[in-house]
């Protein structure tokens, strides 16, 4: 399929190139760029600001966040602002968005009005020194925890409908930057017909943009199962994606992971690479460390970790064994030829050409970047 034609197919599923709300940044060859946060999990004291009304569902859920609220708080008040503040110093002038990968806010409110509060002030305070540049956000689970799904919907669809110049009705929806497709899909609450045909419609794509709060594929970490179609009764439809996105060179960005991480998958189906962003400043990231880096190392955690698998995470029910975990990692182990893991808070550039991808990552609140990942060559 031509360009030409993609932007055919993309007009036809209800999106249209540049139109409306999408603004033309960039030169003649259509390059530009876009700021990037990670997780930020928005938080303000007293507790009772935004999560008065929450009705916890278990003790055991009262006490894992009374250290999430603590932990949200203290970071907001000493060290996200001064991260949030480099990244809109080094947005450039053919900047296009600023996208921010999912758990926006921290969640936990049950009260629909105190959710809606929750979502503008965080985006007040991430979009703050960024002037009218657009924000575009995926939706995470701390986004919706807390009975927030249909705050979501309400306050953040409207912002993505002004921003892409067509009405949006579900987070699983789709836009084109000129001749590139961008992709957002919502993990938690996934539409896989939909998912299939907007990949259809954007065929064709210069470059294909997969956009998430989740990893594509299971991660080496505290849950590796929780990542899009992560459950055992969407074992195939999950394969069914990523090959597909293999055969389309798609770069997938996400979070959730709290890390800065690249994995790069060559297999003859075709070549995939995820980029995680993290904006979860706590103390022991002033300075990045790398933890992984070869993807001989892809599942050391999960087999240093040999506990069986029996959680809830914000309705994501999984029980598994250890063996079952480490089965599901080593699903991914072929083909993956780069794997970096840095345990490192920042904010990102990602700078799009006809040559290359890059994304620059800013460890923290640096003017500099600490390390550019090439994401894709033509």
């Amino acid at each position: 399929m031509t360009r030409r034609q993609f932007l055919k197919g993309a007009a036809a599923f209800g999106t249209s190139a540049l139109a409306g709300g999408c603004r033309t940044w960039g030169n003649g060859n259509g390059a530009y760029s876009i700021s990037i946060l990670g997780d930020t999990h928005f938080d303000a004291s007293p507790t009772e600001l935004y999560h008065g009304k929450w009705v916890p569902r278990s003790p055991k859920d009262w006490r894992d966040r009374q250290y999430e609220f603590r932990r949200n708080v203290e970071m907001w008040n000493t060290r996200v602002p001064r991260l949030i503040a480099a990244a809109a110093k080094t947005r450039r002038a053919d900047t296009a968005y600023l996208f921010q990968m999912g758990d926006l806010i921290q969640g936990d409110c049950t009260d629909f009005d105190i959710h809606m509060r929750f979502f503008k002030d965080a985006q007040a305070a991430c979009s703050k020194g960024f002037g009218d540049l657009p924000f575009l956000t995926v939706c995470g689970n701390h986004d919706i925890r807390g009975g927030g799904d249909k705050a979501f919907d309400a306050y953040i669809l409207p912002i993505a409908s002004k921003t892409i110049g067509k009405s949006v009705d579900s987070a699983n929806f789709m836009f084109s930057q000129g001749p590139d497709a961008f992709i957002f899909v919502d993990f938690m609450r996934p539409d896989a017909g939909r998912i299939d045909a907007m990949l259809d419609a954007s065929e064709g794509a210069r470059h294909t943009f997969f956009v998430l709060h989740s990893p594509i594929a299971a991660s080496d970490t505290w849950g590796p199962y929780w990542f899009l179609f992560g459950k055992p009764e969407d074992t195939e439809r999950r394969r069914a994606l990523f090959r597909r996105l293999l055969g389309r060179r798609a770069i997938v960005l996400c979070g959730h992971i709290h890390r800065t991480q690249i994995r790069r998958w060559v297999r003859p189906e075709g070549e995939l690479v995820e980029f995680s962003a993290n904006s979860v400043w706590r103390p022991q990231e002033d300075v990045p460390k790398v933890l992984y880096d070869s993807p001989s190392q892809f599942g050391s955690y999960v087999r240093a970790h040999p506990t069986p698998m029996d959680e809830d995470h914000d309705g994501c029910h999984q029980k598994r064994t250890n063996p079952e975990l480490i089965a599901l990692v080593d699903e991914y182990r072929p083909g993956l030829v780069q794997y970096r893991m840095i345990q490192s808070a920042g904010h990102y550039l990602l700078r799009v050409t006809d040559r290359s991808v890059d994304i620059d990552f800013y460890a923290c609140d640096s003017l500099s970047p600490h390390e550019t990942f090439n994401l894709k060559k033509a």
